[in-house]
């Protein structure tokens, strides 16, 4: 079976800016540099990747297979949730955390597993859905973007002056989920296929609305970063519903053939195990930033060829 490395080569590139992103990259140097990298650019990996797989979920519908690509997915998140339980599911923590955020956890996801309870959820609402008209579906997902957009800035600039709201719109799970991230990038994955939207516009047209995107993408990062009584970091950008699919499109356009999966194993392996990595480093060294992103960078690398391989025995964990 041949592939789209050019696809693979982009979800490399996406995992190693997630893990620049937790890693703090360029912390050491500049706080501005990290808040426009970090609060900025890296974000258009996760909503990257959920148009990837929301484009590629077309086919699991169109040939009745969508019960084999959940129960694959759910088997990596269980997989992954308990490699990382001793962290967030242990009895001292137990004893001094609510059970009800134990619970939460378990259902959202462990840090970077949000994404992979996301995709079960934004999967599971786009079959409930997949009937609907083209045109009902576009609505839905700008509103469920627009809902996820304002609760992100509303809580990060401290809209509501009631304190128990401000505390839930600062909650990241609250626009950070299925519904309000994870659905609207996942089903327009699912409409570039259903209707082949890549093929409506040259690869001329496509780079300057991936520079234009980048650029005000940055500016909203900028003006954030400068911006009076805000705090926290971003999750839901307004920018990312144009860069994201234009990137995507760009690189699905730009197809180059090939056989190995190594490239796009190595960037699951990447994305499952950074944040152990990242973990361990942090309680063994003093590092920060840029520094801590390349040695993170290199041990996940080392660490992912041994995951491949068991992948080759047990099949599951990626």
């Amino acid at each position: 079976m041949t592939r789209n490395i050019s696809l693979d080569v982009l979800k490399l590139t996406m995992a190693f800016m997630v893990l620049g992103l937790h890693a703090g990259f360029l912390s050491d140097y500049s706080k501005s540099g990290e808040f426009l990298f970090v609060n900025g650019i890296f974000r258009i990996a996760v909503p990257i990747f959920f148009i990837i797989n929301g484009y590629y979920f077309y086919s699991s519908l169109d040939n009745n297979t969508q019960a084999t690509w959940l129960k694959k997915i759910a088997t990596l998140y269980f997989i992954w949730m308990a490699f990382y339980a001793p962290i967030w599911f242990v009895v001292p923590y137990l004893e001094s955390e609510p059970i009800a955020n134990i619970l939460i956890t378990s259902i959202i996801g462990y840090h970077h597993l949000w994404y992979v309870s996301g995709l079960i959820g934004a999967a599971l609402l786009l079959m409930l859905l997949k009937n609907i008209n083209t045109l009902a579906m576009t609505s839905l997902i700008i509103l469920t973007f627009l809902i996820g957009v304002i609760i992100q800035y509303s809580g990060n600039y401290h809209i509501f002056k009631d304190p128990e709201i401000d505390n839930i719109l600062n909650t990241t799970w609250v626009h950070r989920n299925f519904i309000f991230l994870s659905f609207p990038f996942f089903c327009t994955g699912f409409l570039i296929k259903k209707h082949s939207l890549n093929n409506l516009f040259s690869n001329t047209h496509i780079i300057i609305g991936i520079v234009f995107s980048i650029i005000f993408l940055i500016i909203e990062s900028f003006i954030n970063l400068h911006a009076p009584g805000r705090d926290g970091a971003f999750d839901n950008y307004l920018t990312l519903i144009f860069v994201c699919p234009l990137i995507f499109i760009y690189f699905q356009k730009k197809y180059t053939e090939g056989k190995t999966k190594n490239i796009a194993l190595y960037s699951s392996a990447i994305y499952f195990i950074h944040s152990f990595v990242l973990s361990l480093l942090r309680f063994i060294t003093d590092l920060k930033g840029t520094v801590m992103t390349i040695l993170a960078i290199v041990i996940s690398v080392f660490i992912s060829f041994y995951i491949i391989k068991l992948n080759k025995i047990v099949k599951i964990i990626l």
